[in-house]
């Protein structure tokens, strides 16, 4: 298990959601159409979106790193590690921004907003910042809130999962329902728009995760070194389901998503150190993950819009954005972690 692709996996997922990202808001929205090629690539990046693989991944590598130290005070401490030293340095350059360009007014208004993203409520937004680029300073983060929450549940879906097996499924079965629902759902509704960025539509995802990690040791022979025959397979079945028009089905969605999940974690173990080679032991995911959005936005209020070459300069300040991140920020905080995965895998 030691020989993985979880950093390689995460920099794919993140290069994901920043190339659909870039392409919403500086091309698409901006009345650029791209040639038959470009729809075509960003078409089939839409079947491997990034941010159920993060949530699949988290999954996994969270209740790994949970079982190997139960001490609480140690879990909540390498949590913390993990997420805030980074995302708090994301958050001032975003104040500094925003002041930098009069969109901040030192209010109520201001400093609920600068609470909610220093804790776990990171999807809310002020209205004082509609007017700045897609209107909110970094959608991005909303996704923050989920997987702080993922860490907080967890010792409660662990316990759950010794104690009732029935009840884990029914909250995989309940949320996997709510997903449905919401990729469905108008989110002009106030009540839609919560549940899209809040933890029920996800969880099954996570519990997904959870069950690779349990069951590691009965479904190892079916995706060790299996990455292309469960690529095959998801390309043929999406292939199928759009030629027999059934896409919305939800058998067909449960389906999907044990495939998908099948494929990503084949990846994970399959081409042994392919990600020690490329990175080296470093992880620029978390930092170009959540800078993306902070670049465009600065972009789309300087109409650096409708043209490929912004979308090229948003990759190249974010990949730099997440490179300084990982080796002044997140790096070295990393390394106070205690029984943490990162430095066994680091000595």
């Amino acid at each position: 298990m030691k020989e993985n692709n979880f950093d390689l996996l995460r920099l794919i997922a993140a290069f994901q959601v920043m190339t659909m990202h870039s392409v919403s808001h500086i091309l698409s929205e901006h009345n650029y159409v791209l040639d038959n090629g470009g729809g075509y690539i960003i078409s089939m990046l839409a079947y491997i979106p990034g941010v159920p693989i993060f949530f699949l991944i988290s999954g996994f590598l969270i209740t790994m790193s949970y079982e190997k130290n139960q001490n609480l005070k140690d879990y909540v401490r390498n949590r913390i590690l993990r997420i805030f030293p980074g995302l708090y340095v994301n958050i001032l350059i975003g104040v500094v921004i925003l002041l930098y360009f009069g969109f901040v007014e030192f209010s109520y208004q201001f400093f609920s907003w600068l609470l909610a993203q220093l804790t776990i409520v990171q999807f809310y937004n002020a209205e004082m910042f509609r007017g700045f680029g897609v209107g909110v300073i970094n959608g991005s983060l909303w996704t923050i809130s989920v997987e702080l929450t993922f860490y907080i549940i967890l010792p409660f879906l662990y316990f759950i999962f010794y104690r009732s097996k029935i009840l884990f499924v029914f909250l995989a079965v309940v949320s996997f329902i709510v997903w449905n629902y919401d990729i469905n759902s108008s989110k002009e509704l106030f009540l839609n728009k919560l549940i899209h960025v809040s933890i029920i539509p996800y969880v099954f995802l996570f519990i997904l995760g959870i069950c690779f990690y349990k069951f590691f040791n009965k479904i190892q022979r079916l995706i060790e070194n299996k990455f292309l025959i469960w690529l095959l397979l998801f390309i043929v079945f999406n292939i199928l389901v759009k030629i027999a028009n059934i896409e919305n089905n939800l058998y067909i969605y449960t389906i999907k998503w044990i495939i998908f999940s099948f494929m990503v974690f084949a990846f994970v173990f399959s081409f042994k150190n392919l990600s020690k080679k490329i990175l080296h032991g470093n992880d620029y995911t978390f930092g170009i993950y959540i800078y993306h959005m902070l670049v465009i936005n600065v972009f789309i209020y300087l109409n650096y819009v409708a043209e490929i070459k912004f979308i090229m300069a948003v990759f190249i300040l974010s990949i730099l954005c997440g490179i300084i991140s990982w080796h002044i920020i997140e790096k070295p905080f990393l390394r106070l972690k205690t029984h943490s995965i990162f430095n066994e895998r680091n000595k």
